[in-house]
């Protein structure tokens, strides 16, 4: 049974993912992962 993504872990390689808060009015959040350096955004609609 495949495991659900876990949203503080990265998807390519497993590593914590650290965030960062960028506009907290408009709740946009970065996070990165520090070994393999995916970084990813996110904002409600």
């Amino acid at each position: 049974m495949d495991q659900p993504l876990n949203p503080l872990m990265c998807p390519t390689c497993g590593d914590p993912l650290r965030f960062e808060i960028l506009d907290d009015e408009r709740f946009l959040v970065a996070w990165s992962c520090v070994n393999c350096g995916l970084i990813r955004t996110t904002e409600p609609v």
